[in-house]
């Protein structure tokens, strides 16, 4: 991913964010934390998207975090490409990387409606994280980098 990228993966995000149903205000919310700057690519430990017929189709940004824990901070994949296996390609590079990065986990705080997506990777959940969103939490998952 380049900085040339950013306005494109932040609209798809949002796009990809919106397929489940959430309302204005916290699409709101969400297409805030969605936006992608350059200062977002700063402390990144991968940031890559996926290409078809010369667009980006999808993305995912990894961070590394002082614990050592190292995060899915992002996946999403274009609507209109969602069930043509980009989700899981990007998935499994995300978890080569981490690997290589020396990562015997990866750490995802995802959206509730993706859970089963994460949990067929053998993700476990290990507890909740308050969203933004007031009266909403998101799962968290790890996922052991041998699944």
């Amino acid at each position: 991913m380049t900085p040339d990228d950013l306005e494109t993966v932040s609209q798809l995000g949002i796009a990809s964010k919106r397929i489940w149903g959430y309302d204005a205000d916290q699409m709101r919310v969400f297409a805030a934390e969605l936006t992608l700057t350059s200062d977002a690519l700063d402390g990144l430990l991968a940031a890559e998207v996926a290409c078809a017929g010369g667009e980006i189709v999808g993305y995912y940004t990894i961070r590394g975090h002082a614990d050592g824990t190292i995060e899915l901070e992002h996946l999403f994949v274009a609507p209109e490409r969602i069930l043509q296996g980009i989700g899981r390609l990007l998935l499994r590079s995300a978890m080569n990387r981490a690997s290589a990065l020396g990562a015997a986990k990866l750490l995802i705080v995802a959206d509730p409606n993706s859970s089963g997506f994460y949990e067929k990777f053998g993700a476990r959940k290990i507890g909740e994280h308050q969203s933004s969103i007031p009266n909403r939490t998101s799962p968290i998952y790890e996922i052991a980098m041998d699944s």
